[in-house]
């Protein structure tokens, strides 16, 4: 039997909206702005700096967002892995559709991490505007719709486009196409803001390479 379904309906996509509120996370929190998860025998990321707008040395990038797979199962884990921390460098960059902070990802396995790093490394010298609050989280599920698109920090969902025109973005390791995974916001629909500011007042979008998620990332602040 044939079921009708909405052109609507179609393009709903399943979305989860972080919710940020002040808190007192730990490590073993998902959280924006808390303490990572971070092994004492693994080097803490670093940008070269080559990409620095002006250009300055090498810096730690800052722990921005952790989260664990029990809390948010939405996200395309690799097999393997149960946590996801997102790394900002806290200068301003001058890439490709991405003048704002650097990003890193890094997918983890919790199970593994025994010895924790005493102390987080922190830039010499960073942009306030790219620093966040911290915050505990309150997820908001559901189904987001083109017509109705939110701009507050989330997984998965429409790309708040609101400066630009829509942009498809290939994996340049592969080819595949790549998928939104998580936009970082300026505004939240709560009012409980996070303190970045990405663009002109915009989100911070982290495209992910549909066939592997290790794959290089692409990112756009609109």
């Amino acid at each position: 039997m044939l079921r009708l379904v909405s052109t609507e309906a179609e393009r709903a996509r399943p979305a989860v909206l972080l919710n940020p509120i002040e808190g007192d996370p730990t490590d073993a929190d998902s959280h924006i702005g808390g303490p990572v998860l971070w092994p004492i025998d693994e080097p803490w990321p670093t940008c070269d700096g080559a990409a620095h707008d002006p250009a300055s040395g090498a810096e730690p990038f800052v722990g921005a967002v952790q989260l664990y797979r029990r809390d948010f199962p939405e996200l395309p884990f690799p097999d393997g892995a149960d946590l996801l921390q997102v790394f900002l460098c806290t200068l301003h960059h001058d890439l490709p559709h991405a003048h704002g902070p650097d990003v890193r990802l890094v997918w983890r396995d919790s199970t593994t991490v025994f010895e924790l790093i005493e102390e987080e490394p922190e830039p010499s010298v960073q942009e306030e505007a790219y620093v966040p609050t911290v915050n505990v989280l309150e997820p908001i599920r559901f189904a987001e719709r083109e017509s109705k698109v939110s701009g507050g920090t989330k997984i998965g969902g429409w790309t708040p486009w609101w400066q630009s025109a829509p942009i498809e973005f290939e994996c340049a390791d592969c080819g595949a196409a790549q998928r939104q995974t998580l936009s970082l916001a300026t505004h939240e629909p709560s009012g409980d803001d996070v303190e970045w500011v990405f663009g002109r007042e915009g989100n911070l979008n982290v495209f992910t390479c549909a066939e592997d998620v290790r794959h290089s990332i692409a990112v756009h602040v609109d």
